[in-house]
């Protein structure tokens, strides 16, 4: 990526790299983790002063397997945005998590949302999808938020909905059909001649 930075023309970089000292260059890994990381941070801070300042929020959460197989949280927060009178959905970030019960990742969720400086006293809402350990009645995270926040209605992901919708409209052997010729399709121009052809036919 820096390598396309200076073929893109990026003078400052192509002369930090070619006579930064070796112990300034800021190229390892360790290092460019901790630059990452520290972006990372001044973005979930500004994330969460907007959030704060909204005064209302939803909070989004799924639970999953990464590619390591490390069972990861991922949330999310939707609120209303004052400045841009908008609404936005904001990623907050990754959590691992050991214990899948719904007490369990109730208290991953909880504890995570406090760490990162959001103000609890303002959740009004909790979507997640229709997993027992996520929206059961009795032991599933919806439950467990609401003994702590009465007000932080649970209502089913429309995202989950909506993949589940299709999952079961994919039986049909038309929608079936249609998907998997679609599929193909892409398959086909995903090679960068065809894509040429393509661009070039468009053109």
């Amino acid at each position: 990526m820096l390598r396309f930075r200076v073929d893109r023309g990026d003078k400052e970089l192509a002369d930090h790299l070619k006579n930064a000292l070796r112990n300034a260059s800021y190229l390892s890994a360790d290092i460019q983790n901790e630059i990452i990381d520290i972006c990372f941070d001044i973005i979930l801070k500004q994330i969460v002063d907007r959030l704060n300042s909204a005064r209302c929020f939803t909070v989004l959460a799924d639970e999953t397997t990464d590619i390591a197989g490390i069972e990861q949280f991922s949330l999310c927060a939707k609120y209303f945005d004052k400045t841009k009178m908008i609404m936005r959905e904001d990623f907050l970030k990754f959590v691992p998590v050991s214990d899948v019960t719904g007490k369990g990742l109730t208290t991953t969720l909880l504890t995570t949302l406090e760490e990162i400086g959001i103000d609890m006293k303002y959740l009004r809402g909790q979507g997640y999808d229709g997993a027992a350990s996520m929206s059961g009645q009795f032991n599933g995270v919806q439950t467990h938020i609401i003994k702590h926040y009465p007000l932080a209605h649970y209502i089913h992901c429309s995202s989950h909905s909506l993949n589940l919708a299709i999952s079961d409209a994919c039986s049909i052997q038309s929608i079936r059909s249609c998907t998997g010729t679609i599929q193909k399709v892409c398959a086909f121009f995903k090679y960068p001649k065809k894509n040429n052809v393509l661009s070039e036919s468009i053109a």
